[in-house]
């Protein structure tokens, strides 16, 4: 399992190396709700093991995943509103958990980090919206990038037969594609016939990265223009 050696872009080494020492670490074993939607609380994880899904909506689906050097709840004391996701360990977890006074204390003391938290926040929403935005496409296309983004988030553990990710479900599947479960099982039997992938209970392996690249691109929309 990968660890981090640095932020992921909102906090320099530098900032990083000042701001940790006043926090102390937590572990969490897989599957554990890290914080729930609505909850009030304001701490603040620096991840240095393990990843974790943030789940949120009716019915409840994945708008992005946490990874090594990913900070976790940032937003609750920077807004001042409760949680807005349930924040679930996909895997063991190891953490830096910091306090809300104190990161709203460094980030206020910082005009760079208080950009850098504005642009995360942007770029949170955008990726809430994504299972929307690609209402329009093929379900093979929404798997194929809900596959991609659990690769880009560095779940993903090179084995003898391709790439293996494991502890993710295909009702994880679906929500992280926007699709239900009984759709996302529907194109992984295709996928499997294809021998791009194979499943386990709780776990996938990619056969063929490059062929579930194709099918991510694939009916691709027109870019969002402003």
């Amino acid at each position: 399992m990968s660890s981090a050696t640095q932020s992921d872009g909102i906090l320099t080494q530098e900032e990083l190396d000042q701001l940790l020492p006043a926090s102390h670490r937590v572990s969490y074993p897989a599957g554990t709700t890290l914080v729930r939607e609505g909850d009030t609380s304001d701490f603040v994880l620096f991840l240095q093991r393990g990843h974790v899904k943030a789940v949120t909506g009716d019915p409840r689906a994945i708008v992005y995943i946490c990874k090594p050097g990913h900070f976790v709840g940032e937003f609750a004391a920077f807004t001042g509103k409760p949680r807005s996701a349930d924040m679930v360990a996909l895997n063991e977890v190891e953490a830096d958990l910091i306090s809300g006074e104190l990161w709203m204390e460094f980030v206020l003391t910082s005009r760079r980090v208080t950009q850098a938290m504005l642009r995360r926040l942007a770029d949170r929403v955008i990726a809430k919206d994504l299972p929307q935005l690609e209402s329009v496409t093929s379900s093979e296309n929404k798997i194929a990038k809900g596959l991609l983004r659990l690769v880009d988030a560095d779940l993903g553990k090179e084995v003898s037969g391709g790439l293996h990710i494991a502890g993710v479900t295909q009702r994880d599947l679906g929500s992280l594609s926007g699709l239900s479960r009984e759709s996302a099982s529907a194109v992984l039997r295709r996928l499997k016939e294809l021998r791009i992938l194979s499943t386990g209970r709780g776990n996938v392996t990619i056969h063929d990265l490059k062929a579930l690249e194709q099918l991510a691109t694939r009916d691709r929309p027109p870019p969002l223009r402003r």
